[in-house]
């Protein structure tokens, strides 16, 4: 008999992936397990022809192994119980499967397939209350119908009412935790009292299904103690969320496996359709990608975003070992793809709705994308749509002339009518039309289009954010005194372009980006000169504002006016780098030069003046004393201008610290920090929640602390700070607890050391 075997080969991506219907037929002689692991997607003990179901050939052959002594080493899934042996008792779990009847049930599941590690799981079967962790597993269920056996569900759904509107509908599945890629400590109480729930109605959980190793947190262990099983599945990677589907499906029963089995070949047989379409693109005609993720993190070598690129067709050159995902730090980390590939693939879940391409090529996150000369060849796709739709997206954007966006849009359609027609309830007209009431892809056109067909002012290259900018600016100078006050940041303003504003009056503070900051501030220079020395019409004479800047120039001028009116006017501009400074204040009767010092200290402070070195000796090391990695010293390096207290041993390749910066160059990481530090307030930090610290002593600062959970259960304190021109880092870690009392204290402690 031939075999059947349905092979999906991205020539492409230089890997073939079987994934299709594998079938080996009995003269196949696999001869050994992982041989008929690895070809078949429904790896059931009791499938004995690698197929994707389990029924009366199986059977059939299993009496055929009894009656003719076959060995076993040659059909080892024909032993269901796995008890080493073929026997009645392995038909009898045949016969139940097909039927539905209750037995055991053994199988492997998708624990690593990347590195071929095989886990073998029994369960009850038919497979029923389970539990699911991360959106993916959960929109897996709902795919195939089976939510009605989610007994509850550890995902963060309140942004995505309407991909998960069966699921929080259904009135059988509850969500027992919202963390979004592991297990926490509220989610492990909510799955331990969602089991009390189930045992008084005289259930239990029937399995915890979760993505990989990392999705279980810190509680592997307490899971496998209470006895509830643990099923890993590849929900979110191209091709093994197909199988994994068919695996789940079939493990609730027959009339689950019926579905699971529709849509998987309904998958398979578009992706399949996908690869032979693109697999006649020459190697060099392959699209070269990266992807991203969370707006501005780049996807690793094994991680779900990177197979969905290869899936499609394309070839990574990320180049980044490990299967998650790295934050962009510096600009270095994108440039250092400049002309070495053709398109950045930004994966983001917005759910299944509308957007406007502003809310995605706007968001403050991209200003390191921006910085690569492949920024207008990012293409963003919505990760809510179904895992195959993913892919015929993207091939859509590597491959338009082979795959189109309407073949995409067509296959998304057919998918949502056929597998998730509960969307047309979230519809005011009833009918989901994927082309308008949802976002698919967004290209850099698509943000063009929306902005009226021109392409608006290019982004900037540049570390400094302009808004961070004009917040330390509202942060460091008070303006209670000043004409207009109260002051704060327009509206309109972001990473490009702020202005502080006044509730009335012309006063104001630009900070812009410009390619030639120098010219624009060359120009103004030339205006301001020309006024210094003159006549206000008012009264008084412009005088050139003396102060000294940590930009890398600046002019200004100012007038305190002698009429009966009298009032105190100035103008100041400067640079530094690409950023663009300009202000107009005026404040009654007049200003003063400590006034006007204060004001350019704040848009851009000077380097400090004292010893970097002798304040880090000042600081009383005993307060470290209990921290993890004691003893913590001066470094030898330390000088005037940059001193670092730092840990005795670099453990782990981990370095604790606190550094001095007497260097005005350090505002641009102190305003960049400081923001990603107030964000994360709040929010989870490894297993814990975020607090705030704050900048107690210092003239500016911010900082969190938060407990790593899922790491072992340690302390961390992130702080940094601004005080009489010197910039501080604080970054250290702890077995005592970090409070609110002892965080301040050290703060404080390092605050007392400047000056």
């Amino acid at each position: 008999m031939k075999s059947n075997v349905t092979v999906i080969a991205i020539v492409l991506a230089a890997i073939v992936v079987i994934a299709g219907a594998a079938v080996f037929f009995l003269n196949n002689n696999s001869g050994s397990e992982d041989d008929l692991l690895e070809k078949t997607a429904l790896p059931v003990y009791g499938n004995v022809n690698g197929d994707t179901t389990v029924d009366k050939e199986d059977v059939a052959f299993i009496q055929k192994m009894i009656d003719e002594s076959i060995p076993l080493n040659d059909y080892p899934f024909a032993d269901a119980n796995r008890d080493g042996k073929v026997t009645s008792e392995d038909i009898s779990i045949v016969q139940k499967m097909i039927s539905g009847q209750e037995t055991k049930v053994w199988f492997v599941d998708q624990y690593d397939l990347v590195a071929g590690k095989y886990r073998y799981v029994e369960i009850d079967y038919p497979l029923r209350d389970i539990v699911t962790q991360n959106a993916d597993m959960l929109l897996l269920t709902m795919l195939i119908d089976a939510d009605d056996q989610v007994a509850g569900y550890v995902a963060n759904l309140d942004e995505y009412p309407n991909e998960f509107y069966k699921v929080i509908h259904n009135g059988i599945s509850k969500q027992v935790g919202t963390t979004a890629r592991y297990i926490g400590a509220s989610d492990w109480v909510g799955i331990k009292n969602l089991d009390v729930e189930l045992q008084e109605k005289g259930r239990q959980i029937g399995a915890i299904v979760v993505h990989s190793k990392a999705s279980l947190g810190d509680y592997e262990d307490d899971i496998l103690a209470a006895g509830f099983p643990l099923i890993f599945l590849r929900c979110t990677d191209p091709v093994y969320s197909i199988d994994a589907a068919l695996l789940l499906g079939f493990l609730m029963g027959p009339e689950h496996a019926a579905k699971a089995a529709t849509y998987t070949n309904d998958c398979k047989s578009t992706i399949d359709e996908v690869s032979k379409l693109v697999e006649k693109v020459s190697d060099k005609d392959k699209k070269r990608f990266i992807s991203l993720c969370m707006i501005c993190y780049i996807a690793q070598n094994e991680s779900q975003y990177t197979n969905l690129g290869i899936q499609a067709g394309g070839k990574s050159m990320v180049g980044i070992p490990g299967n998650s995902s790295e934050r962009l730090q510096d600009v270095e980390a994108i440039t250092k793809y400049n002309n070495k590939i053709d398109c950045m693939v930004n994966c983001t879940t917005k759910d299944c709705v509308s957007i406007t391409p502003d809310v995605l090529w706007e968001d403050t996150g991209v200003r390191y994308m921006a910085k690569s000369t492949h920024y207008k060849d990012m293409v963003w796709i919505n990760m809510s749509m179904p895992v195959p739709c993913r892919v015929m997206y993207v091939a859509s954007v590597f491959y338009p002339d082979i795959v189109t966006k309407a073949d995409a849009d067509s296959y998304l359609q057919n998918t949502v009518d056929k597998y998730m027609p509960y969307l047309h309830n979230t519809v005011s007209d009833g009918y989901f039309d994927v082309k308008t009431d949802m976002f698919t892809l967004i290209t850099y056109q698509d943000y063009l289009d929306y902005k009226g067909g021109d392409d608006p002012e290019e982004k900037v290259t540049s570390e400094i954010n302009a808004k961070l900018v004009a917040q330390h600016f509202i942060d460091n100078m008070d303006l209670s005194g000043y004409q207009g006050a109260p002051y704060s940041i327009g509206e309109k303003s972001n990473d490009q372009e702020a202005q502080v504003l006044p509730t009335s009056g012309k006063y104001y503070l630009t900070v812009k980006l410009y390619k030639d900051a120098k010219a624009k501030f060359e120009a103004t220079k030339a205006d301001y000169e020309s006024k210094i020395g003159t006549s206000s019409k008012m009264g008084g004479t412009y005088v050139a504002i003396d102060v000294d800047t940590g930009l890398t120039d600046g002019i200004g001028y100012y007038v305190n006016t002698t009429n009966d009116d009298s009032i105190g006017s100035m103008y100041y501009a400067g640079y530094i780098k690409e950023c663009y400074i300009e202000i107009h204040l005026a404040k009654k009767p007049s200003l003063s030069e400590s006034d006007l010092k204060a004001i350019v200290d704040a848009l851009w402070g000077t380097d400090g003046t004292f010893s970097a070195v002798e304040s880090a000796k000042k600081f009383n090391l005993s307060l470290l004393g209990a921290l993890d990695y004691p003893p913590y010293t001066v470094t030898a390096d330390s000088n005037a201008m940059k001193a670092e207290i730092s840990c005795a041993t670099n453990a782990a390749n981990k370095h604790y610290y606190i550094t001095y910066d007497n260097s005005s160059d350090a505002l641009v990481e102190f305003l960049n920090l400081k923001d990603k530090y107030v964000q994360k307030i709040g929010t989870d930090y490894m297993g814990g929640i975020a607090t705030a610290v704050e900048k107690g002593n210092f003239e500016d600062g911010f900082g969190f602390y938060g407990q790593a959970v899922r790491q072992g259960g340690f302390w961390m304190l992130q702080f940094v700070g601004y005080k009489d021109g010197c910039f501080v880092k604080i970054y250290l870690r702890g077995n005592p607890e970090f409070n609110d009392q002892n965080t301040a204290e050290l703060v404080n402690a390092v605050a007392a050391t400047i000056g």
